[in-house]
């Protein structure tokens, strides 16, 4: 898989992840089942307390997207049912995610996608704060060379022994 990446620069700290993305019923399940396929430009939070990533319910009743599966949720407010929905999700520079499964949540007017683990561990997920400034950094697959700050140190540290 070619490497793709994207980098999301705040000029202040952040603290929630939230990013521009866009969304679309897949494209699979659109020319399969001859479906329009519209798509939106919407705000992602990015949660690494979330198993799997989330659509609110507006946005696919903007999109028109069609409930594949029922599934039961387990959130804040407990145990619900929920509809799922297979989305490609865009991430900025071009990362494509393609085929996901989402459930759905109300709508709480900050963001329309909440991205999950599933998403997030398929490559590397990196936030800086160097200066007061957010700097959020995605790629998938994973680098061979894994982000490792002790490792960083501790090698810094070595060098500087006399």
């Amino acid at each position: 898989m070619k490497p793709q990446a994207f980098t999301f620069k705040e000029e202040n700290l952040l603290d929630s992840i939230i990013t521009p993305i866009s969304t679309r019923q897949s494209v699979v399940l659109c020319r399969g089942f001859k479906l329009v396929c519209q798509q939106a430009n919407v705000r992602a939070l990015w949660d690494t307390g979330a198993t799997g990533s989330s659509i609110s319910r507006g946005l696919a009743r903007h999109l028109g997207l069609e409930i594949i599966d029922m599934c039961q949720v387990r959130g804040v407010s407990g145990v619900q049912p929920s509809p799922v929905y297979l989305v490609d999700i865009l991430l900025p520079s071009n990362v494509e995610i393609s085929n996901v499964r989402v459930t759905e949540f109300l709508d709480n007017g900050n963001f329309d996608i909440l991205i999950g683990m599933e998403i997030i561990t398929l490559g590397d997920f990196a936030i800086s704060n160097k200066d007061k400034k957010t700097i959020v950094s995605f790629r998938t697959p994973p680098s061979d060379n894994p982000i490792d700050f002790l490792q960083e140190i501790n090698e810094s540290s070595n060098q500087n022994v006399f």
